[in-house]
């Protein structure tokens, strides 16, 4: 009898350690199952330590952008497609940490949770992916080119269901033919930097979106209030400055000629923990997640903010940082009613992945996005000018950030169409590029006319 009960306690015990095992195991399986994958070892995939297989990426249109198949790395036939997406298809050597081969390497592979590293494709197991992603190359082209050489990003995608469709950085190059680095280092600084993921910049006065919408909620009469610019505004022993005196404005003038002098009155009316709020709705302080890849996170501290350093924060400038791809989400909530599209780029998901595709948060209601919109439509008429943007019914804001003394300001323009038929959010950024209302507005132009002529197409 106790021999008995010695064996049930043993087996019990060895019960419990299999248990144990197992729950291990599948913990371990579901975090570390595509590390052990894609690990060099794996013979499958792996040949002398280097990839040998990885599929085939495609554009929405079915462009082949990518392939990978028997240790032969294949590009887009045109130059000038490879280089407007070298930071999407990424380099021989794996330098662009945001690229297809790195971010979706899993995918490509053919992993996943529930099939393993294998598909059954025409009578064999293939160990290769097809991957279509929803940016258009030939609008990825033309936004590179009217960069012209100059370093930024220029992103834009579908408010309503996430897709980005263009996402451009420059400098580039061809990865078929890299240049020489070293002779040209300024030309290719921080050239492996995807700008529109992983950069962040002063964002000037287009972060007058986000003082404004504090403003529209939290100040009452706020778009009936006159506020005074005599060109500037002293703050104990600090100055604000605006270009030009612009005397008696509204909210929806001042957003319209970007008065400094008025944001700041707004913003010290609101005070630091209201606007603090107010940027981290719009996503400062937050990494935006796409398709698992982390962008930049734009930074604002107002913590121990001063009076004339918030008054520079409501207008766009102090230490507040802004990631171009973040911005341009937030205006697509301002022209979607309030709610927050995630973008991705990923057009066909997986089973695993469908949970997320049309995710969606408010980070404005419904009457501010819309009298934001009216006012971003405004500019348009009263300053961009309209026969600039014919046709696209464009709500904008633009942006000329300082970035230093004697240092030639960075441009930027953004914000989306009104239109049911194309309801597109994007934003450009050109590193010194001077006037945001020219450069960067003039940029968009060409890429949204682009986008608007693919549509008819389509």
């Amino acid at each position: 009898m106790r021999l008995l009960s010695v064996r049930a306690v043993l087996l019990t015990v060895l019960t419990l350690l299999l248990t144990f095992g197992l729950a291990a195991f599948v913990v371990q399986y579901f975090d570390h199952a595509a590390t052990w994958v894609e690990h060099p070892s794996n013979s499958h995939f792996y040949k002398e330590g280097k990839l040998h297989s990885l599929g085939t990426v495609y554009d929405r249109s079915g462009k082949i952008l990518l392939s990978m198949e028997e240790g032969s790395i294949k590009y887009n036939e045109d130059a000038a497609v490879r280089t407007a997406l070298m930071h999407i298809t990424g380099d021989r050597d794996n330098n662009v940490e945001t690229a297809v081969p790195i971010a979706f390497r899993s995918r490509l592979m053919g992993w996943n949770l529930l099939n393993g590293a294998y598909r059954f494709h025409s009578g064999r197991f293939n160990p290769g992916q097809e991957l279509n992603l929803t940016l258009d190359a030939d609008l990825c082209t033309t936004a590179y080119r009217e960069l012209g050489g100059r370093k930024g990003a220029v992103g834009v995608y579908n408010y309503r269901t996430g897709e980005i469709i263009c996402a451009a950085t420059a400098p580039s190059f061809d990865p078929l033919a890299p240049p020489d680095f070293d002779r040209s280092p300024g030309q290719y600084e921080g050239v492996f930097l995807n700008r529109l993921f992983s950069a962040a910049y002063t964002p000037g006065s287009v972060f007058k979106l986000v003082t404004a919408a504090a403003a529209l909620d939290h100040l009452p009469g706020a778009e009936d209030t006159l506020f005074n610019c005599s060109g500037k505004m002293q703050i104990n022993n600090s100055e604000i400055s605006c270009l030009a005196e612009h005397g008696e404005v509204t909210l929806k003038e001042a957003l319209a000629r970007s008065c400094n002098v008025a944001f700041a009155q707004v913003a010290l009316e609101l005070g630091a923990e209201r606007l603090q709020e107010y940027a981290e709705k719009a996503g400062f302080n937050t990494a935006l997640k796409v398709d698992g890849i982390y962008a930049v996170a734009g930074r604002i501290n107002l913590a121990h903010a001063g009076k004339a350093e918030l008054g520079w924060a409501g207008a766009g400038q102090f230490t507040t940082t802004a990631n171009p791809l973040s911005l341009m989400a937030y205006v697509g909530a301002i022209g979607n009613r309030g709610l927050q599209v995630t973008p991705r780029t990923v057009a066909d998901r997986n089973l695993l992945s469908r949970a997320d595709l049309k995710a969606k948060k408010r980070v404005l209601s419904e009457d501010t996005a819309a009298t934001l919109g009216q006012m971003m439509r405004n500019n348009t008429l009263a300053v961009y000018g309209e026969g600039n943007f014919q046709g696209l019914e464009l709500c904008a804001k633009s942006g000329t950030a300082e970035v230093g003394q004697g240092e030639k300001p960075h441009a930027w323009f953004t914000g989306f169409l009104a239109r049911e038929d194309l309801p597109l959010a994007f934003v450009v950024v050109i590193e010194g590029g001077g006037s945001g209302s020219e450069s960067a507005a003039a940029v968009a132009s060409k890429v949204l006319q682009a986008a608007a002529n693919a549509a008819k197409v389509e």
